[in-house]
């Protein structure tokens, strides 16, 4: 039987290719993921970016509907964007609707991140994203508003406005961003969104810089781990001996 450790329900945007693979690559022995989707248009628009994510979010109640009849563990809403976008408080509401829909307790990734972040201690971060330049100043206002103490030291954001050129992007391009607004004075470094391919950089990250690394993908399922009560796996960060 497969998820004889834990099943996970997984709720992707429709237009993300990286989530799931990272997510099936990291889990452990005995861990069974599975995936539901809310649809996404490709946005080209800066402008409209904002409005697109929250009505993908009008879906997540239908997807975690239909994640909830394997009988998942926990589910999870795998969206930075989607769960940072209206501010803080604004990812623990999205949780909250996951647990009143379905009875399964519910988290989205944004909300994962800021554990990790608390669970390694971390107060001055680099900050990485392939985002629009808009949606990544909204992203830096969310966790110095949000969390007490936090300060964003440096940080840069690619550009990107539509979703699958996100999914394209190599393991390297996360490394080298990183690499570029680490400062003296960061403690981590956070690299965002769970459509960019990160987990094979993780250590090297960690290792060239000396400091902790959080990605999307990683934190989330950090905490769903957590949440079943199944140990984490090996090679993706110090965030999994937490």
């Amino acid at each position: 039987m497969y998820g004889w450790r834990g099943r996970i329900g997984l709720i992707v945007p429709s237009s993300n290719t990286t989530c799931e693979m990272e997510f099936h690559r990291m889990s452990p022995e005995g861990v069974s993921v599975h995936t539901a989707r809310v649809f996404n248009p490709e946005i080209t628009e800066e402008s409209e970016k904002e409005k697109a994510m929250l009505q993908m979010s009008g879906e997540l109640t239908r997807a975690a509907r239909e994640v909830a009849s394997v009988q998942p563990g926990v589910i999870i809403y795998a969206c930075t964007t989607a769960s940072f976008i209206k501010g803080p408080g604004y990812d623990l509401e999205l949780g909250d609707k996951i647990k009143r829909e379905t009875g399964i307790p519910g988290f989205s990734t944004t909300t994962a991140v800021v554990e990790a972040l608390k669970a390694l201690g971390l107060k001055q971060i680099a900050l990485a994203t392939p985002y629009a330049q808009s949606i990544g100043e909204k992203e830096t206002q969310f966790f110095e508003m949000g969390i007490p103490g936090m300060k964003v030291v440096a940080e840069k954001h690619l550009g990107y406005v539509p979703n699958i050129p996100k999914g394209k992007l190599a393991p390297e391009s996360a490394y080298l961003t990183a690499r570029e607004i680490d400062r003296p004075e960061a403690d981590g470094i956070f690299i965002s969104c769970t459509n960019w391919r990160t987990i094979e950089i993780i250590e090297q990250l960690e290792a060239d810089t000396g400091k902790p690394v959080v990605t999307s993908n990683q934190a989330s399922l950090w905490m769903a781990l957590k949440m079943i009560g199944v140990a984490g796996p090996e090679g993706y960060g110090k965030l999994f001996l937490k």
